[in-house]
């Protein structure tokens, strides 16, 4: 008798995770994806680096990551 029970209990436990897992399901499926701004990359002329084009350095048509690499890559151009 007390089987019966612990079948019930687990069935009816099992029962509920599949309806909270298709309500969960159901809710993300309805809610609105966020707006994400682009974001203008370039890549450092040095070691490659992508970053935003508002941080990066730019020396005529290349741009870097920092001065160092800058002055790395243009040793007659002082600081």
């Amino acid at each position: 008798m007390g089987l019966r029970y612990l079948f019930l209990g687990l069935a009816l436990w099992g029962f509920y995770l599949i309806i909270r897992h298709l309500i969960r399901q159901k809710k993300m499926q309805h809610r609105r994806p966020t707006n994400t701004k682009a974001v203008d990359s370039v890549q450092c002329a040095h070691c490659g680096l992508h970053l935003p084009r508002e941080e990066a350095i730019s020396h005529g048509q290349n741009y870097y990551c920092s001065k160092a690499h800058l002055l790395a890559d243009n040793p007659d151009r002082d600081a």
